[in-house]
């Protein structure tokens, strides 16, 4: 219905509506809404029957190495990536490419046993490194991820039984980015629900292409087969995004593909402003370049599906024109009175509401959850300058258009001038409504209703300019090093008083390599030397730290605090964290939180979910020794509590119908709930397992229950 509305819309305003006495303005923005109608055309054929693939059995005896390009990302993300690469579980060998040449990079690698490779010249950016790479490695497939991304124990195991079909060239994840404090994130941390620029693509437009044979390989979190690329010369060098390119050639030679949809490794989005526009316009400036150079319409060899695929994938980067056209319309007619068409009347409005109203409604219903109409413009405000400069960057010489890397896990300063064209669009816009407001007053228009609808179009507009404006200033530096994982781990905290040494046991509510958040009951004192013993599942890790920041609160005769601590020292148990952050923290973290909203035929049509009311839970990260069944306690943490139960974090196997016994430690003395297990969630990973209880109070006394509920509500308040 809203292709067909569309297009009768669209032949309506060419037939009907142009204004002849200024026809490049109407020409421009009916070409304007032309583009929007084609790529929202492409869009629903590409999803229209999403592929959601089953892992098949993995097929052993098979020969992988593990490429990791990199040239300048820092040496901390760079180990953290070859921690994990080292615990793939399938046999493999770790190929670092280092285009930065560096001794510490190499070093790194003679520790964690890896091979280091690192070519004389650096043509051809990053394509050119893996292909030195391929060029040095006989394995029969070769697995690729970025400097950045930390894959999972069991990433080859899951992709490399696609490989059965002797005509599949490359099987590809998403890439899951857990930092969701980045500039392409929105997080709801109350709802747990959070929103990425990229979750479209990755969640329901890969899926779509995959049923046409034409979800692509976008350059990390895939496993290839050496012979198809043998097939197309390696990876393709004729544009900075050679992803994209080597998928067009592969596909052109028959070669089938896959997209498995699991997060199955970890990386940094680009965390600020600047960053994010340096990656956003080297992949529209790669686009505009297999455009030019391999355009799918006229390659040989390709299905008609898989040409409409890449072309929805190509032209992305003349939305920069589109948007311009949108944005300076309505200050042009609010300015001049000049319009773009013959009359702005009702007979407009008649056809324009119902087609506006009916492609937003299709367009969300065939996002399935995913698209977010507003946060889609507010990024298109802030890149469409972006996608502007990526065009024009063609006609520059080729030494000025080499290619990036985005930074990450770095700080750098982002120029202010990368908000100043949103702030024309806001200021032009407001200029714009109050000069033709003060032309209407002063008697020299009569416009009205004109003046009504641009002034509610450029207010439209603006309001998109400052929402990207005022998000974007938060993000021009990252203040933190390194994202903070959320979970719930014991720590055991010790110090030295006076001679007296002193233990206390705390959790930590977040934790990175260096630092950690803890909950404790009592006071941590800020100026002594901590020893930490950090109690993952099945392992202890043991550093030292000192205490950067502190709050505390009373709750009664209790004292509880949140306690920022700075881990010192890189040791081998360090590395230990590492991997449990990476391999366990961040899919627990994550999983937790919701990628999907539900639409409006989402709710009207799908069953509604059982909803049990639970009393009010509040965020309790306390140390507990939990005891099952009467048998021996492990340690443990209690996440929530309210007046009825508890979640508590296990790291023995509890199970439905156990009875529990709940030891909390105070400065003086311990409490200790009762309760039965009424269900169980396993999470973690084999090697770090997890279960995850909701406890309801039984046998416990009235005033343990408040006491540990008044401690809950103190901690609230530190926050």
């Amino acid at each position: 219905m809203s292709a067909i509305v569309t297009l009768y819309y669209l032949y309506w305003r060419v037939t009907s509506t142009f204004n002849q006495q200024a026809l490049f303005f109407s020409w421009s923005l009916w070409i304007a809404e032309c583009f929007g109608a084609i790529t929202t055309f492409l869009f629903f054929f590409a999803v229209w029957r999403p592929r959601y693939r089953e892992a098949p059995p993995a097929i052993p005896g098979r020969t992988v190495d593990v490429l990791v390009p990199t040239k300048n990302e820092p040496e901390a993300v760079l180990r953290k990536t070859l921690l994990a690469c080292g615990d793939l579980r399938y046999p493999h060998r770790t190929l670092v490419l280092d285009d930065g040449n560096r001794p510490a990079v190499k070093k790194l690698c003679e520790e964690l046993g890896c091979v280091y490779l690192a070519r004389e010249t650096h043509e051809h950016a990053k394509a050119g490194n893996v292909n030195f790479g391929l060029a040095h490695s006989t394995a029969e497939f070769i697995a690729i991820f970025d400097a950045d991304h930390a894959p999972l124990p069991w990433f080859i195991d899951r992709l490399i039984g696609y490989f059965a079909d002797e005509k599949l060239a490359f099987a590809q994840a998403p890439q899951e980015f857990y930092n969701i404090d980045s500039f392409q994130h929105r997080a709801d941390h109350e709802k747990k629900y959070v929103w990425t620029e990229q979750g479209l693509f990755y969640n329901l437009i890969q899926p779509g292409r995959d049923r046409w044979e034409a979800a692509y390989f976008v350059g990390s979190c895939a496993i290839m087969r050496r012979a198809a690329l043998d097939d197309v010369g390696g990876f393709a060098t004729g544009s900075i995004t050679e992803d994209m390119l080597t998928s067009v050639k592969i596909h052109a030679k028959g070669w089938k593909s896959a997209y498995h949809l699991e997060p199955l490794a970890y990386g940094i989005a680009a965390e600020t402003i600047h960053p994010f526009h340096i990656q956003r316009r080297r992949w529209s400036l790669g686009g505009w370049q297999v455009f030019f150079t391999a355009n799918p319409l006229f390659v040989r060899g390709l299905t008609f599906p898989q040409r409409l695929c890449y072309l929805g994938s190509l032209i992305y980067p003349i939305e920069g024109f589109q948007k311009l056209v949108f944005y300076v319309t309505p200050p042009i007619v609010l300015f001049t009175g000049v319009l773009p068409m013959q009359a702005l009347d009702i007979t407009y409005l008649m056809h324009f509401v119902p087609y506006y109203a009916l492609a937003l409604f299709a367009y969300n219903e065939m996002g399935r959850g995913y698209a977010g109409y507003l946060l889609l413009e507010q990024f298109s405000m802030g890149k469409f300058v972006t996608y502007l400069q990526s065009f024009f960057s063609l006609l520059l010489p080729r030494r000025l258009r080499q290619f990036k890397v985005t930074p990450k896990g770095e700080q750098p300063s982002a120029p202010h001038a990368l908000l100043a064209p949103q702030i024309a669009v806001a200021g032009g816009s407001v200029l714009g409504i109050v000069f033709a407001l003060w032309m209407l007053l002063a008697g020299r228009r009569s416009d009205e209703f004109i003046i009504a609808v641009n002034s509610l179009w450029a207010l439209f507009n603006s309001g998109l300019a400052l929402a990207i404006i005022v998000y974007a200033r938060s993000k021009f530096e990252q203040r933190r090093g390194d994202f903070r994982l959320f979970d719930s781990v014991p720590v055991r905290v010790g110090w030295d008083d006076g001679g007296k040494p002193v233990r206390r046991g705390a959790v930590a509510e977040d934790a990175t390599e260096t630092g950690l958040s803890i909950v404790a009951a009592g006071e941590i004192p800020k100026n002594r030397d901590l020893s930490l013993e950090i109690e993952l599942p099945r392992v202890t890790v043991r550093a030292t730290g000192h205490v950067k920041h502190a709050k505390t609160a009373a709750a009664g005769n209790d004292v509880v605090g949140r306690f920022g601590v700075a881990v010192t020292g890189v040791t081998g148990e360090l590395d230990t964290l590492s991997r449990y952050l990476r391999e366990s923290s961040v899919a627990k973290f994550l999983a937790e939180y919701s990628t999907r909203y539900r639409t409006y035929l989402d709710k009207r049509l799908a069953k509604e979910p059982e909803r049990r009311e639970r009393a009010p839970r509040l965020p309790a990260p306390l140390p507990a020794s939990i005891a099952a069944n009467g048998g021996r306690p492990a340690l443990g943490a209690i996440r929530n509590v309210s007046d009825t139960g508890m979640l508590l974090a296990s790291r023995e196997q509890l199970a439905a119908g156990d009875r529990v016994a709940v030891e909390i430690a105070f400065r003086e003395d311990a409490e200790t709930l009762r309760g039965i297990v009424v269900r169980v969630v396993e999470r973690g990973s084999d090697e770090y397992p997890e279960w995850v209880a909701g406890v309801r109070f039984e046998n416990t006394g009235v005033d343990a229950i408040n006491r540990i509920v008044a401690v809950a509500t103190a901690l609230s308040t530190l926050r």
